[in-house]
């Protein structure tokens, strides 16, 4: 019943519900809401008896700042301030009739206040066009990274993403570790800007994780202020890829263990800054754009290989273009390892060519495609365990010694290692050719990111 009145209200009757409120403030009161209604149960029978009681007009002020205090009992002062804003532009919004449809529903349990909230974030995707990149990692890639890094964490305590967004990750992550290991967790993350945060904190909350401590963070690591110095036994994230250092590179940073990174690109500051947090016996499971793995920037390169030298690369899987609804960029998982200090070799997966279009401009991994990914890892480990050589796949899979990686300037691009049935005749790409081609793409992405950033500017001139 929840579910249908969710999808009533985002859906065909959204116009009727929403009133002045634009359509993605619609959908943030309507996100509180079944945070509301599925984690404060006390709190929404408050609510819920002020709309009964005093039969209120369909202007909605009041209540959102009720709400607004409801979200601050469950999840702090910081998660207030977005409805709160909110209140000041209402109008003629119909939020008193919307609490009475969700009321309206009946006894429902958390996992489908859960899926609620996952569908209204899948609107509020929907909705928000390019900039929904800023907010939410896609379902396929959050069900191949969580499952990797999950694997044999029997003896986990701690879980982090330093780039939370609404945390679809670092809940997924919880889920899959938790089943592992019926140990309590800590959960933390950090976000850019309060609206991710209160969808964080409440996607969290509705997972079964109410005491996530979440901080404001930065887009890059370096220049972001955590509250405190930890080391976790599980890093998930997916960063903002290929954004620029705002602040000088010059002096080093407690967690550029490998090197400055250079000034365009924060890539390598995320990549070490999973590596240098994590725990011994820790792993961290990163999603950076493919141009990170075959990078010639001399500062990358130097990075990269040195990372890979002391056995902080455990492997590389390249996920297919167009799992992204804003962008075709292809992207591949680093799975990271607390440094061993020595390497033999690194696994290379390419699942480039699998999954299949949703839609005209998105593609996704059905789940035996994950569950096929997950294999190849479990194998490659297990013959590790064993002292035997993994066998890969041919087009899938296969594990490359540290002297051919050496052989190949550290390019760690997986398309490049494995067999994809290719005719004889046929070139392999050198890493010269990559570079080149990283270059351009390099440069492509920023005037794309300066293109975006200059329509949005005129949009919002228009009010649009």
């Amino acid at each position: 019943m929840l579910l249908k009145a969710v999808d009533r209200l985002s859906g065909p009757e959204a116009e009727r519900f929403r009133g002045e409120l634009s359509h993605a403030d619609y959908i943030t009161v309507l996100l509180t809401l079944v945070y509301v209604r599925g984690c404060l149960p006390e709190e929404w029978e408050r609510i819920v008896s002020e709309v009964r009681r005093f039969q209120f007009p369909h202007s909605g002020e009041l209540l959102v700042r009720i709400l607004a205090s409801a979200v601050r009992r469950g999840l702090g002062p910081e998660h207030e301030r977005l409805l709160l804003a909110l209140s000041q532009n209402l109008g003629g919004s119909r939020v008193a009739d919307t609490i009475r449809l969700l009321d309206d529903t009946g006894p429902v349990d958390r996992a489908e206040h859960a899926h609620a909230f996952e569908r209204l974030m899948a609107c509020y995707s929907d909705l928000m066009g390019k900039r929904a990149g800023d907010f939410f990692t896609p379902r396929a890639a959050v069900d191949v990274l969580t499952k990797l890094v999950a694997d044999g964490s029997q003896d986990v305590r701690s879980v982090h993403d330093p780039f939370v967004r609404a945390g679809e990750l670092l809940s997924a992550a919880w889920d899959a570790v938790a089943d592992a290991q019926g140990s309590p967790l800590e959960v933390s993350g950090a976000g850019v800007g309060e609206h991710p945060l209160a969808l964080a904190g409440m996607n969290l909350a509705l997972h079964g994780v109410p005491e996530a401590r979440l901080w404001t963070g930065s887009t890059a690591p370096s220049a972001g202020n955590a509250p405190w110095h930890q080391s976790f036994d599980r890093i998930v994230t997916n960063p903002p890829f290929n954004m620029k250092l705002d602040h000088p590179v010059g002096h080093g940073h407690g967690h550029w263990r490998y090197g400055s990174p250079p000034q365009h690109n924060a890539n390598f500051d995320w990549l070490q800054y999973a590596v240098t947090f994590l725990k011994p016996d820790g792993r961290a499971a990163v999603l950076m754009p493919d141009i990170a793995a075959f990078s010639a920037n001399p500062s990358e390169r130097r990075i990269r290989a040195a990372m890979v030298e002391d056995g902080a690369v455990e492997a590389l899987i390249a996920l297919p273009a167009q799992l992204f609804t804003t962008t075709g960029i292809r992207v591949t998982i680093w799975l990271l390892r607390h440094p061993t200090g020595t390497c033999d070799e690194i696994l290379f997966v390419d699942a480039s060519h699998l999954g299949s279009l949703v839609s005209r401009v998105q593609r996704e991994l059905a789940p035996h495609e994950t569950q096929r990914i997950l294999e190849e890892y479990r194998s490659w480990t297990a013959a590790r365990a064993e002292g035997s050589a993994f066998a890969g796949t041919e087009g899938l899979s296969r594990a490359v010694s540290i002297e051919k990686i050496r052989e190949k300037d550290y390019t760690l691009s997986p398309a490049f290692y494995v067999p994809s049935g290719t005719p004889s005749g046929a070139r392999f790409a050198e890493p010269a050719d990559l570079a080149a081609l990283a270059g351009h793409l390099t440069e492509l992405h920023t005037r794309a990111r300066d293109v975006d950033a200059a329509v949005e500017e005129l949009l919002g001139r228009y009010g649009l």
